[in-house]
């Protein structure tokens, strides 16, 4: 599958949404983008992150606290993303 193609498919579809956008509508694809684009990468920061501290408890069960804890910091990227998004969404 060639994923080339798919880029160009929904850059074809957007293309008239954004020639024909507003001043607004620019700030809500902005703030579709960070939500999204904020969640995908703590979703795959908190699995990278979760398979490594499941190893490391399975090692030395003593730093499992440490190890949640980065596991949260990871899952803060959605959240910083959606802070963001308000804040976009505040200014309009």
């Amino acid at each position: 599958m060639n994923t080339n193609r798919l880029g160009v498919k929904i850059i074809l579809f957007l293309l008239p949404v954004l020639m024909f956008a507003d001043d607004n509508a620019y700030a809500y694809i902005a703030a579709a983008l960070s939500v999204g684009l904020s969640s995908i990468a703590a979703g795959i920061a908190v699995g990278l992150v979760g398979a490594a501290a499941m190893g490391t408890i399975g090692e030395k069960p003593e730093i499992s606290t440490k190890a949640l804890i980065f596991l949260g910091l990871a899952e803060g990227i959605a959240i910083y993303g959606l802070i963001v998004s308000i804040m976009i969404l505040g200014k309009i």
